[in-house]
């Protein structure tokens, strides 16, 4: 089975994207995107090239996929894509940090200060659990309060259910952070593992000061067939592709 993870930059590379995904939607078996968009919103700053309608347009793409999409604020979230022949248990969505807590545990005041949302895909003919995460932005990726908390509620999460679990997506955090080494010491690392030297690319201002951000975990007894860190440009963020049993 093979599962990508992308922030997906609300869509603002939209062509190269559809190249990519129309390429990829014939060997990948789940999508797990951040930043989706999906209809009007009211935050300030809005980028010119934002595509609001992007999550309808990715069904329209991944045709062969059902979408499930997780609202942080009106307009944005994240998103999964689950290939139709795989058996769908449920989909949870859970607060992981709420917005009155990033006010009061940071100092962010730009539009991406909105909750932080899990979403859980558990499959039914795979007894597996995939989380889909977006972490708290800014704060140069270190360590903050907000990530302290952010990191124990994911944990607490995962540690309550015995079944073979994969959390990927953008958390926002350098590879060399206490959060980072938490969630380590209980699951693969694939970044890390594989010696993986960047999740940004040039889009990104600060990518060479800031190279990380994007991460894959899973259960130890979970089989890594290949991971790799795909260096097509179609956001601001690298793709992630793990190949597993």
């Amino acid at each position: 089975m093979k599962l990508l993870s992308l922030n997906i930059w609300l869509g603002i590379k939209y062509e190269p994207l559809k190249k990519f995904l129309e390429y990829q939607r014939d060997k990948v078996d789940i999508f797990c995107f951040q930043e989706m968009r999906n209809g009007e919103y009211s935050q300030p700053g809005k980028g010119p090239n934002e595509r609001t309608n992007l999550f309808e347009e990715t069904k329209e793409i991944l045709f062969d996929f059902t979408g499930y999409f997780t609202e942080m604020v009106p307009g944005v979230g994240i998103a999964i894509f689950v290939r139709n022949n795989l058996e769908v248990e449920k989909v949870e969505s859970n607060c992981i940090l709420s917005n009155q807590e990033i006010n009061e545990l940071t100092t962010l005041t730009d539009t991406n200060s909105y909750p932080r949302m899990l979403q859980s895909l558990y499959l039914k003919n795979k007894d597996l659990i995939v989380h889909n995460f977006h972490g708290v932005p800014k704060d140069h990726k270190k360590d903050t309060p907000a990530r302290e908390l952010q990191t124990n509620r994911l944990l607490k999460i995962i540690n309550n259910s015995p079944k073979p679990q994969i959390i990927v997506g953008d958390f926002n955090l350098d590879i060399d952070t206490e959060a980072i080494s938490k969630f380590s010491k209980q699951m693969r690392d694939l970044i890390k593992e594989h010696a993986i030297t960047t999740t940004r690319n040039a889009n990104y201002g600060k990518f060479k000061e800031l190279p990380f951000a994007d991460y894959t975990f899973t259960s130890p007894e979970i089989t890594i067939n290949n991971f790799a860190v795909l260096p097509d440009e179609v956001s601001d963020h690298l793709a992630m592709l793990v190949d597993f049993e």
